[in-house]
């Protein structure tokens, strides 16, 4: 048996002798053999059982055999065509082209290992193109699924994202609380005396401060609530980073109680690049909260972080530098996993420079970090400028 799965062939052909000539040649082949006298028989048949491959003379008593194949063809495309003629004229050619027939055989048939050839070329054909068929949807079945791992990943990694940014926010919202506390006082105090104040000009003036006390508070509450915002809300867009940055670090000074003296921010004018806002301020957040947390716990020289940007050819740079105890060589190779931090336990999620990593790298951005113990450490950022 010449095929691993039984094919079908059927014969189409008005003489009785090309019929036998078929019936001896391939009855110990394994394939399955149908033979017909008749076009219209031939038709009849190809619309109600599946055929292989047809193998039909071009001039049939009752229609041309290339009506045979063009029903073949309209049945099932991949059905493959052998025209059996006695003349092979161009006609015969351009009409066997224009079906994608796959071969024509002329009369009288008498070299019988071409016709065996040309019959196991055409099923071998059918085969590849079956094969490839099935490997065309298991790539389309591969990229859907790809596609969707993708678009997992991509509302994980959004989860972890604002995962990291809540876990944080406790640690921020406890410090902003406390600068919150004074203007509420504040505001309380200015209350009180209006309601015993008969001069109206004084009462105007402390309802013009508790103004101002209310709007300090507002500052500080609009900072923490787009600081919080899910960027999945988000489109990235043009941001201005000096502003941004400029917010992150406001937001830190607040939250950590940190001398404001400690905290330098030299930014070139008209900074800016293409992202989501909330999460460069989440990255500016982590680097600047790490470097002060750095200094707080030791520092060899004068107290400083100092957040700086500048274009560099095509590109936008921002690093943030702090003075304190530095990272260890083998600690440096590990501050972006996941879950690793230098913290002491319960102090640190290990994901904040993970993520930053991640964002980094999400808007074509890469991340460097430099290090000397008890000198201080550097991260240097460098994100695609782009079009403006």
């Amino acid at each position: 048996m010449e095929n691993s799965e039984l094919k079908h062939i059927l014969v189409v052909d008005d003489e009785d002798v090309i019929l036998e000539l078929f019936r001896t040649l391939f009855h110990e082949d394994g394939y399955r053999m149908t033979f017909l006298r008749e076009g219209r028989d031939a038709v009849d048949f190809l619309r109600r059982s599946h055929v292989d491959l047809v193998i039909a003379d071009k001039n049939l008593q009752d229609m041309s055999g290339i009506e045979v194949a063009k029903v073949a063809k309209k049945v099932d495309p991949l059905t493959e065509v052998i025209i059996i003629t006695a003349f092979a004229s161009l006609d015969t050619v351009l009409a066997a082209m224009e079906l994608d027939v796959y071969d024509y055989m002329l009369k009288p048939l008498r070299n019988i290992f071409d016709i065996k050839k040309k019959v196991r070329q055409a099923l071998a054909k059918q085969d590849m193109t079956l094969e490839n068929q099935r490997l065309l949807r298991h790539l389309q079945e591969h990229a859907r699924k790809l596609e969707a791992a993708l678009e997992e990943r991509k509302r994980v990694e959004s989860e972890l994202i604002q995962s990291e940014k809540l876990a944080g926010i406790g640690t921020l919202a406890a410090g902003i609380a406390h600068e919150i506390s004074s203007p509420l006082f504040g505001i309380l105090g200015l209350a009180e005396a209006i309601l015993d104040e008969d001069d109206t000009e004084l009462a105007r003036r402390y309802a013009r401060e508790i103004v101002d006390y209310s709007k300090q508070i507002k500052d500080i509450v609009q900072e923490l609530s787009v600081y919080s915002r899910t960027a999945k809300h988000e489109t990235p867009s043009r941001i201005d980073l000096v502003r941004v940055v400029e917010d992150a670090v406001r937001m830190v000074v607040r939250s950590k109680k940190t001398d404001p003296a400690w905290i330098r921010v030299d930014l070139e004018a008209g900074l800016s690049l293409v992202a989501r806002p909330s999460e460069i301020q989440q990255t500016i957040v982590n680097l600047v909260k790490n470097a002060v947390e750095a200094v707080e716990a030791g520092s060899q020289s004068e107290p400083l972080v100092r957040v700086t940007g500048r274009h560099e050819n095509d590109e936008v740079v921002l690093q943030v530098a702090d003075t304190g105890h530095g990272i260890s060589p083998q600690q440096v190779e590990q501050v972006f996993d996941p879950f690793f931090t230098t913290k002491d336990v319960g102090k640190g999620t290990g994901l904040g420079l993970h993520i930053v990593y991640r964002i980094v790298t999400k808007y074509g951005g890469t991340i460097h970090v430099d290090s000397v113990e008890q000198q201080g450490t550097t991260f240097t950022l460098r994100f695609p400028a782009g079009d403006g």
